[in-house]
């Protein structure tokens, strides 16, 4: 009688054992799923780079603490791409480019920015950042054809040419920094006799000339490879500049 007692007690004792354990595993394993979606969806996402995977961090502090050599997540105007830091606010930075290295001061919160002073490449990537500041007003840029003595002709742009024509006055505004660049080494040989043939740009808001502003944001160059690769994509070469609000997430896990 007490050993039947007994075996009953064990049995049900078993049985909520049992059925407690399976609560908790069913609760374990709902934990497991339901973290791992919001990991996925809100956390991390996987990305592809030369055939490796990329984890990459999406949470604010992830991309607060980035650094140089950093492989970040940014806005690009397609897709997100995945680009190397290589510099940000306050770094000075080295640019190879086809005609020598440009050196970079990357300009840091609350700079004023003076376009007389900068050189072609930082002249563009902040006139790019002026425009994204400002999209509401209606900006012009001029460009004008100088020397060492003066202010030359501008129908002299006409003697050059891109990619076997003759260039148009009218689409000198729109180039970018590098191709009047190749412009100014074109017309030096043309005129060897004149020194230091060189354009300048000059920005225009309705009828004022626009000589300065304030960096109000954190800047980031970012680049598409590392040091010593090349690669074409779109990058700080091509942007200028990109925002805080641009980046997206950092790499913490290369696969």
């Amino acid at each position: 009688m007490l050993s039947s007692r007994i075996e009953k007690a064990i049995i049900k004792a078993l049985r909520k054992s049992s059925a407690s354990r399976a609560w908790w595993i069913l609760f374990f394993c709902t934990g497991c799923i339901v973290l791992a979606i919001f990991l996925r969806f809100f956390v991390l996402s996987v990305w592809d780079l030369d055939g490796k995977r990329i984890f990459v961090c999406e949470l604010a502090p992830c991309r607060d603490d980035s650094q140089k050599g950093d492989l970040l997540l940014a806005k690009s105007p397609g897709d997100n791409i995945l680009l190397w830091q290589a510099g940000k606010s306050g770094d000075s930075i080295e640019i190879p480019t086809p005609f020598d290295t440009i050196g970079l001061d990357i300009p840091k919160k609350g700079d004023t920015i003076i376009f007389e002073t900068l050189n072609p490449m930082l002249w563009e990537a902040m006139f790019s950042l002026y425009k994204e500041f400002y999209p509401e007003k209606e900006i012009r840029k001029e460009v004008s054809l100088w020397s060492k003595e003066g202010e030359m002709p501008f129908s002299f742009v006409g003697r050059a040419s891109i990619s076997g024509r003759p260039v148009s006055e009218r689409e000198i505004a729109f180039l970018p920094w590098h191709e009047l660049r190749l412009l100014e080494l074109q017309l030096q040989k043309i005129f060897p006799a004149i020194d230091s043939i060189h354009f300048k740009r000059k920005i225009f808001d309705d009828t004022d000339e626009i000589e300065e502003f304030i960096n109000h944001e954190e800047l980031f160059y970012l680049s598409c490879q590392k040091p010593g690769q090349q690669k074409i994509c779109y990058d700080s070469r091509e942007k200028g500049f990109f925002r805080k609000n641009d980046l997206r997430g950092r790499a913490i896990f290369l696969n």
